[in-house]
């Protein structure tokens, strides 16, 4: 015990002594609270633009109900504009959660808000929102928020404090007087190992954590999910430092080694994998898909061309003109035909996110990456549960529609003063596969210690 206790004050002076260690830890700290203030900025604008979206249709009810009143109060007939249910404006807007500061994730891909109307196309809401989501420069390199900070750099900023934290010893030869010592070689090894990283991850994670707080994020259970995510993260790349000093005999192989893993875990292998989703499930064309929409939607128009044509000038039918009647018909042919399009391709785009999901178990960066985007709020699968909550409740404002129409039933000013139907996003479990990846990435550190271990069992002289 005594030879331990030693050995963990005589690395915490080396490790806390190193100029360059302080140094990287100081810029650490920048780095991770400019990522965190620029996600937090990029957090507000995207709830300050659902909440300009969702208040769009409130702000047109209001004025709807103002020049409604006063046109009752002249004695004149609303237009129909104003008493037509067939014309309420609909919002949905997904809400920010507590800690998207921490990442931007998946979110640029998606839109965040739906415009609905009873007679769009409930695949169609979204698009008013899609502009400049999919840009290719920014879904490619990604923001510089803090989910990078921790998947990119923390590995680089371990790697310099435990890359020779042996290797260097047995170089120089002053293993060999360790190794004498009263103390096993696996403790002195892992001893040395938690002092030079696990010291430095425990500061890492202390200041990522602030970071996030001070970029807003309240959310206790969050936060310590967060740091959970980080230390596992953390202990993984401990893990394989200590693998590669058990290997290596210099400290410039040491370098070249943990270097070289760092590429292939956080650059290669990530990119590998995208690349084996693309090829085994591929991506659904979008061009394809939206000419596809628009030829087949002008095919339903094109049919329905004479019919239009003789509904204006019929007569009007149960308070409503004939040719919202006609409307309805129009647009009902034209979901059951459009239909087919938008399945298969929500089909073949889910089999690719299919695989995509499995593979990532591959890599510990992807994993990471996943986990955190899922604890922030801005993963993939939220994004679709709010796609598939407004279509939802986009057939909920059709139907509501249709039935006023069926009943003959008109606008009045009690229907202005009271939300005829209201949008409430439910939150999907994230809790599932957060832990996954977190047990995915506690199997990738025992693996890695259990080589350790076997290398460890073969004495001293496997370690000289």
């Amino acid at each position: 015990m005594t030879g331990s206790l030693e050995i963990v004050r005589l690395e915490a002076v080396r490790t806390w002594r190193d100029p360059v260690m302080r140094v990287m830890l100081i810029l650490f700290a920048l780095l991770a609270g400019y990522a965190a203030l620029s996600g937090a900025r990029w957090a507000d604008a995207r709830a300050t633009a659902v909440r300009q979206t969702v208040a769009e249709a409130d702000e047109t009810m209001a004025k709807r109900r103002e020049t409604f009143a006063k046109m009752v109060a002249k004695g004149e007939k609303p237009n129909f504009g104003l008493i037509y249910a067939t014309a309420l404006p609909f919002r949905a807007g997904l809400p920010t959660p507590p800690l998207a500061a921490l990442s931007a994730g998946q979110a640029e891909g998606y839109p965040a808000a739906a415009s609905i109307a009873p007679f769009l196309d409930p695949w169609s809401i979204f698009d008013p929102h899609m502009a400049g989501l999919e840009s290719p420069s920014v879904l490619a390199a990604g923001r510089f928020d803090l989910a990078f900070i921790i998947v990119v750099l923390l590995p680089l900023l371990l790697i310099t404090a435990t890359y020779d934290f042996w290797s260097r010893d047995v170089e120089n030869g002053s293993a060999r007087f360790q190794l004498a010592q009263p103390i096993s070689p696996a403790r002195l090894v892992l001893t040395r190992a938690a002092m030079r990283g696990g010291s430095l991850l425990a500061a890492s994670t202390l200041i990522a954590c602030l970071a996030l707080a001070m970029a807003g994020a309240q959310d206790l259970a969050g936060l310590t999910g967060f740091a959970a995510i980080v230390l596992a993260y953390g202990l993984f790349w401990i893990a394989l430092a200590i693998l590669i000093n058990l290997f290596v005999r210099a400290s410039t192989t040491a370098a070249l080694a943990t270097g070289t893993a760092w590429l292939v875990v956080v650059v290669l292998l990530p990119g590998m994998i995208a690349a084996t989703a693309d090829l085994a499930a591929p991506r659904p064309s979008e061009l394809s898909y939206t000419n596809a929409v628009r030829a087949a939607g002008l095919e339903v128009r094109a049919a329905h061309a004479n019919a239009a044509r003789a509904a204006a000038k019929a007569e009007p039918r149960n308070n409503y003109p004939a040719s919202l009647w006609h409307s309805r018909g129009e647009i009902q042919a034209r979901d059951a035909r459009l239909l087919p399009l938008h399945r298969t391709h929500a089909e073949q785009a889910a089999h690719h996110r299919g695989v995509a999901e499995r593979l990532r178990f591959l890599s510990p960066a992807i994993v990471v990456q996943d986990a955190l985007d899922r604890l922030a709020g801005t993963d993939a699968s939220r994004a679709l549960a709010f796609r598939q909550q407004a279509r939802g409740f986009a057939g909920r404002a059709r139907q509501l529609a249709f039935d006023w129409m069926d009943r003959g039933r008109l606008m009045t000013l009690a229907d202005y003063d009271r939300p005829l139907l209201r949008f409430a996003f439910a939150e999907p479990s994230r809790a599932g596969p957060i832990a996954a990846d977190l047990a995915a990435l506690l199997l990738f550190t025992a693996l890695l210690l259990l080589f350790a271990a076997r290398r460890l069992r073969g004495g001293p002289t496997k370690l000289l």
